[in-house]
């Protein structure tokens, strides 16, 4: 055995808990992420085995054109040292589960299967195994204190169905870590007719898939989870936009559905109109927190609510809690002011105001409607925990809000008298 392969068997045996930690780590974000997100999925994780790593590396060195001269050479060819597979109940989640890993991680490297790396010597019907799998860096934004540590910490991630991850694990291990000599042709034979029982089983799950889709696009039909909420909000959204190149970054469909059912909107025939009254703008806000947007605009009762929640889940020290409640107490006023401004010239769903909308109503000039679009901006920050301003910045602006909101009903009535001048000659 090389030097260089000796030195980084012995170094990576003394960091092993490391290279475990950080898969768990990964895992745990990529678990939390797919809940939220209301995707079905099996998610485990694992440092490479020592003596598995020995083999790997003994055999990977015999093939190169030039042995390993040093250990930063292995590090930077063995991609799973620390290792994450996601088994998706659903082989059609696959698209969803990407873009949740770009977003979660940094991105190294994407391959995507069927690749048959080794021919058979019969001929293969089936294509084998269909999944993708990443090389990532964990990145250091998400992490607590206690967990930097493990930032750039290099993971491979493996997705696939679950059925196709059990067909893989048998298939690899008796192909490329046979105990028991070389596969005949036979058993060759048997692994394909297995794949293709596996893919087939795949239809079948991806068929399940869609008669649940269909079961919940019925108007009198309730979300009884949020994998159903989210089933149903891809189906509706991926409609809606399917001649745009919009991203459907979905965020917590967890907590929008915890929410739902605090208000008891839980039934398609509510849920439905607050979705085509929603603009879905391109900006820091993912389509959960835009309907959350539309649901509680204009009312105390339901951002009470909704406060409520978030504290459920997060602790906020006090003083800061009270700036937000002091910010809420003046912003709804002027937020409800403005959806019934709009309201009254739109034909949509009545909801958020648009700014545009009241600029072109001539209800805001562009110096008002530019204080406008910065206080909220503030409302969205404090509402989904963007950032977490300090509490004296959030106090600066109440007064700003009621200035505001003097001058927006100033212009109303003058326009309402302008209109009963009009109205009289």
């Amino acid at each position: 055995m090389d030097d260089a392969i000796r030195q980084f068997l012995e170094s990576y045996k003394k960091n092993f808990t490391f290279y475990e930690n950080a898969a768990r780590l990964a895992a745990g974000q990529l678990e939390l992420a797919l809940q939220s997100a209301g995707i079905r999925a099996i998610v485990i994780s694992r440092a490479k085995n020592p003596g598995r790593l020995k083999n790997k590396l003994i055999h990977r060195n015999a093939q190169r054109e030039v042995p390993y001269q040093t250990t930063e050479e292995i590090y930077e060819d063995i991609a799973d040292l620390s290792g994450v597979r996601v088994s998706l109940y659903f082989p059609g989640d696959r698209e969803k589960t990407d873009g949740l890993i770009n977003d979660l991680f940094e991105l190294l490297e994407k391959k995507q299967f069927p690749e048959q790396a080794k021919h058979p010597s019969y001929q293969k019907r089936f294509s084998g195994y269909w999944g993708n799998h990443y090389r990532a860096l964990i990145g250091g934004e998400k992490l607590a204190e206690n967990q930097k540590k493990y930032a750039g910490a290099k993971i491979e991630i493996q997705v696939a169905s679950v059925l196709m991850h059990a067909w893989s694990e048998v298939e690899h291990d008796l192909i490329y870590k046979p105990l028991q000599g070389t596969l005949s042709d036979e058993e060759y034979v048997i692994l394909d007719e297995l794949n293709g029982l596996v893919m087939a089983g795949e239809i079948a799950l991806e068929r399940l898939q869609s008669a649940g889709n269909a079961r919940i696009q019925d108007k009198s039909s309730s979300f009884g989870s949020q994998y159903d909420l989210a089933s149903y909000l891809y189906n509706f959204l991926s409609s809606r936009f399917e001649k745009e190149d919009v991203e459907l970054r979905m965020g917590n469909v967890e907590l929008l559905f915890r929410f739902l059912r605090k208000l008891k909107l839980l039934k398609v025939k509510e849920i439905e109109p607050i979705l085509r009254s929603v603009r879905f703008e391109k900006d820091r806000r993912n389509i959960s927190q835009q309907i959350i947007d539309q649901i509680i605009t204009g009312n105390a009762k339901r951002y009470q609510i909704y406060q409520r929640l978030l504290g459920d889940e997060e602790s906020t020290d006090g003083e800061l809690h009270q700036a937000i409640d002091a910010f809420f107490a003046d912003w709804v006023p002027l937020e409800e002011l403005l959806n019934q401004a709009g309201a009254k010239h739109s034909l949509k769903q009545p909801g958020a105001f648009n700014i545009n909308t009241l600029k072109r109503m001539e209800i805001l000039d562009k110096e008002l409607a530019n204080r406008i679009g910065i206080l909220r901006k503030l409302r969205n920050v404090l509402v989904h925990e963007i950032e977490k301003p300090d509490a004296a910045t959030i106090l600066a602006q109440r007064q700003e809000i009621l200035d505001v909101t003097k001058e927006v009903q100033q212009r109303l009535a003058q326009l309402a008298d302008l209109n009963e001048k009009t109205v009289e000659k």
